[in-house]
């Protein structure tokens, strides 16, 4: 039972925010993890997992861009991860994405797929830094003296559909998918501070290919902090766990480009505040939380109606099982 517990800790390993304009790629889903930030640790040899993920934007709306101001988004992922070997992960993410506008209706469609992978390791006093083995894919972070890492990369390719017209041209901000690659790397660590609590935190970027016109979406750069409390445990219950969360998440997003020139009323600097739950039922680990933009500072603020830092909240969440 101990070690079913830990290796759900895994599923934190590829959290990476939100995509400008799409959803968050997530895959933090075990107990002891947080919704956003990344965690190292890695799916032990043969193990996988499957989840599913939701995210919800409510966005502000303003008279200057009545009647067409973006209403909602709404993100949603199916993925797999697999250990390649203990210290290896790879993982696969299908999102659908439905996104509303008002006067105009809504888009919908299946986005961008990605691959990732993790790379795990850790540090112990008087042992150094070494790949993380069998031990470190259930590890008890509260009684561990070891601190984790983790090296992430991954790429996403344009599957999702990036042309759809509602009657008023073409909005990239607007479509399901990129129609460009994507190139994704992270660093993130965690380690246990008491048998109840562990940290998490992470730095990561999303660098936007251009397309053949020059136009390129603006690249993003994060930084993640997370606390996770454990309040409730009874490995022989129903409900076998309880987490409480609460992180801070940066986000960095650099200018949009059209034919190579960059565009007014894009990019700029967010932070979020994301208290959230995690509960244990069963085989089933079940996560929720609520992403609320505390600061921001965006470049011509009043032309970006309906992007990042101008949401009313963002609602995440998860439902994962592991095999």
């Amino acid at each position: 039972m101990k070690r079913s517990f830990a290796i759900l800790l895994y599923f934190c390993s590829l959290s990476l925010g939100a995509w400008a304009h799409h959803g968050g790629t997530s895959t933090s889903q075990g107990p002891g993890t947080p919704l956003e930030t990344n965690s190292p640790l890695t799916l032990p040899k043969g193990g996988t997992v499957v989840y599913t993920r939701a995210e919800i934007a409510s966005f502000r709306k303003f008279m200057d861009f009545d009647p067409n101001n973006v209403d909602s988004f709404q993100f949603y992922q199916m993925g797999i991860s697999h250990g390649l070997t203990d210290y290896l992960t790879a993982t696969a993410i299908v999102p659908y994405t439905i996104k509303s506008q008002d006067g105009l209706g809504s888009t919908r469609g299946f986005g961008d797929g990605k691959v990732l992978l993790t790379l795990g390791f850790n540090y112990a006093p008087g042992e150094g830094l070494q790949l993380n083995g069998e031990e470190d894919t259930a590890v008890n972070l509260g009684t561990s003296e070891k601190t984790y890492f983790g090296l992430l990369t991954g790429i996403s390719m344009p599957t999702g559909r990036y042309d759809i017209d509602l009657g008023a041209g073409v909005d990239s901000g607007q479509q399901p998918g990129f129609g460009t690659p994507t190139l994704t790397a992270g660093l993130s660590m965690t380690r246990g501070i008491t048998e109840r609590f562990n940290i998490a935190a992470d730095v990561s970027a999303d660098f936007f290919t251009p397309r053949r016109n020059g136009d390129k979406f603006g690249n993003e750069f994060r930084a993640n902090l997370a606390g996770v409390l454990e309040l409730y445990a009874d490995r022989e219950a129903f409900v076998r766990r309880i987490d409480g969360i609460l992180e801070l998440n940066y986000l960095h997003i650099t200018r949009d480009e059209t034919a190579r020139v960059s565009e007014l009323g894009t990019g700029g600097r967010i932070l979020y505040l994301t208290p959230g739950v995690r509960m244990q039922v069963g085989d089933v680990n079940i996560g929720a939380g609520v992403k609320l933009p505390i600061a921001s500072a965006l470049n011509e603020r009043s032309l970006q109606q309906g992007s990042e830092g101008l949401e009313k909240f963002r609602l995440i969440m998860t439902v994962s099982t592991y095999f």
